[in-house]
């Protein structure tokens, strides 16, 4: 199959020249709101996340967002220490 000189031109054209030519258009879509954590797990607590998430058959961020949710529901549903542990810092 031979292509024309506009087809081999489109196939290698950057998409910024595209757009503004007006041959392409973008259409945006709104993504979710996800905020990252750098966290720094001990050996012991890394291989149980790494084991748990394999047994569950998910990643272990996967595993992490999923503990994490659960802990914010158990957390909402205690309304005795509903105060603990929202200073700054580590509490003592």
């Amino acid at each position: 199959m031979k292509l024309t000189p506009e087809e081999q031109w489109a196939l290698n054209a950057p998409w910024t020249e595209l757009i503004a030519r007006g041959e392409v258009e973008v259409e945006y879509e709104p993504r979710p709101v996800v905020t990252v954590f750098p966290v720094r797990l001990g050996p012991a607590d890394g291989m149980w996340v790494a084991k748990e998430a394999d047994r569950r058959g998910v990643t272990p961020s996967m595993l992490i967002e999923d503990l994490v949710s659960q802990a914010r529901r158990a957390a909402d549903s205690c309304s005795a220490d509903e105060n603990a542990g929202d200073g700054p810092g580590l509490q003592d």
